[in-house]
């Protein structure tokens, strides 16, 4: 047997036998090393004679890296559109975020545009994301308010406070934050509340002015907690504030969530019809969205799979649901996806885009770049990538198809459908491989009532023992 005592940069080491020691060789331990310039000279000389080093050195310095590695005999190979398993997206017109971070807003009410579509015999229908968006503003505002409050005794130069400081009003969002913005305010058709305003559409200025003045909120808010005093008409005041600020960017929506509103359409057979209703009944009547029964899975494999997982504060509405994953293997996941188009429903996901994803051609696909020829071969599980920063979940689309093996029933493609508008992809749609849904998919959302029993139990008894993650993991990213 074998130990080593370390004293400074020096180790001894002593062998162990038979109840009597022997010391050993003394080594010195080297921690660092600089660049030495003689090395850098040999490894130079050493490319240079190296004719595939010179040759891809070549090309890469003349050509853009993702145009001249781009393998098109894979491209041809996976630019396939046919799918046996899909829903009808004839009615579904391409959609587009433009310079917004509204894709999970997006990938949602595309998914229920097609009960509305069903519904009322329609040709064609979209629903207001720019209604949800200012909600979701106004509601991550306050949202942050109240981690400030519940976090003031925390130091401000603690990652946690530093944290939510960082982007209190970012764009992005959870599906279950989508869940907690519709059950409070319903949803309305497009037509009512489009994406007229500017910061709509490009929302960094708006983001900006509203972090800094939350931020400012945030230090008084800190203080005069410190000092012991009563911060509740402090808040009002600041609540009116950034509502004030709010307007300035984009009008209240027209209708109040329990008000009612008059909506013509034209249905598929141009007929005129006329609606009335509210955006809640709106929501649950035509959508047919019950919000009790969204859930999420994810493949995770940093951990167990079959365990509930929850991230620490990350919400939008206070005292809406919080942002719980069951964790599942990538199987289950491919299964659950085809058994929802089967009953004709798309499936909203997330993933890490655009990693290995071709805009033009409207491919996704992890063997499309050709990078192992100019010896960049990499290595990391999907597990170390989310460990080292490398991987994590960025967007959110649209599964609206698959093609299914006819021999295993395993699905080999997907067809997804993106909010980039037409110009992206192939008219807005891609191709996606099993393989890259296996390494840079990372949820989907379905009923619970789509679940095997087994796996619906631990979403019914999600608060019993939940392995619980800093709103800063991976795992918290918020789709954009």
């Amino acid at each position: 047997m074998y130990t080593a005592i370390v004293k400074k940069n020096r180790v001894f080491q002593t062998v162990f036998h038979r109840n009597r020691i022997f010391p050993s060789k003394l080594h010195k331990v080297n921690m660092s090393s600089s660049i030495e310039i003689s090395k850098i000279s040999e490894w130079d000389s050493d490319n240079s004679k190296d004719l595939n080093h010179r040759l891809a050195s070549t090309v890469l310095k003349n050509v853009n890296a993702d145009d001249a590695l781009l393998n098109k005999t894979r491209l041809l190979k996976q630019d396939l559109r046919i799918f046996n398993t899909a829903v009808n997206n004839e009615s579904t017109p391409i959609t587009n975020q433009r310079s917004s971070g509204r894709c999970w807003l997006f990938a949602a009410t595309n998914e229920l545009r097609y009960n509305v579509i069903e519904e009322l015999k329609l040709k064609e229908f979209e629903l207001s994301q720019a209604y949800l968006f200012f909600y979701d503003k106004l509601e991550k505002a306050n949202y942050f308010l109240d981690q400030v409050i519940d976090t003031y005794e925390e130091d401000v130069d603690s990652r946690l406070v530093q944290y939510l400081l960082s982007a209190p009003t970012q764009d992005g969002g959870q599906y279950s934050m989508f869940v907690n913005l519709v059950a409070k305010y319903g949803l309305i058709p497009k037509d009512l509340y489009n994406d007229l305003p500017l910061s709509t559409v490009a929302s960094s200025k708006w983001n900006s002015i509203l972090t800094t003045k939350l931020r400012e909120f945030a230090e008084v808010l800190r203080e005069e907690l410190k000092k012991g005093n009563d911060i509740s008409e402090l808040r009002t005041k600041f609540q009116r504030e950034i509502f004030k600020l709010m307007t300035l960017f984009m009008d209240m929506p027209p209708v109040k969530p329990d008000e009612s509103f008059t909506w013509s359409y034209l249905d598929k057979d141009k007929k005129i019809h006329t609606l009335e209703t509210t955006p809640k009944e709106f929501a649950s009547k035509y959508c047919k969205i019950d919000c009790s029964k969204p859930v999420s899975l994810i493949n995770d494999p940093r951990h167990p799979y079959g365990r509930i997982i929850k991230i620490n504060r990350l919400g939008n509405v206070i005292g809406g649901e919080s942002v719980y994953y069951l964790n599942v293997d990538n199987e289950i996941l491919s299964n659950l996806v085809v058994q929802r188009l089967q009953n004709q429903r798309p499936v909203f996901f997330g993933s890490h885009t655009p990693k290995f994803m071709h805009k033009k051609f409207g491919v996704m696909d992890v063997e499309l770049w050709d990078y192992k020829s100019i010896g960049y071969d990499l290595h990391q599980s999907k597990s170390s990538r989310i460990k080292y920063g490398e991987s994590l979940m960025t967007h959110a689309m649209l599964i609206t198809g698959a093609h299914v093996d006819d021999t295993t029933g395993k699905p080999i493609r997907y067809r997804v459908e993106n909010s980039w508008g037409k110009d992206s992809g192939n008219d807005g749609l891609y191709v996606m491989t099993q393989k890259y849904f296996e390494e840079y998919a990372f949820q989907i959302v379905v009923d619970i009532d789509e679940l095997p029993k087994d796996l619906m139990e631990k979403f019914i008894k999600k608060d019993e023992n939940p392995i619980v993650l800093p709103i800063w993991d991976p795992m918290g990213a918020l789709a954009n």
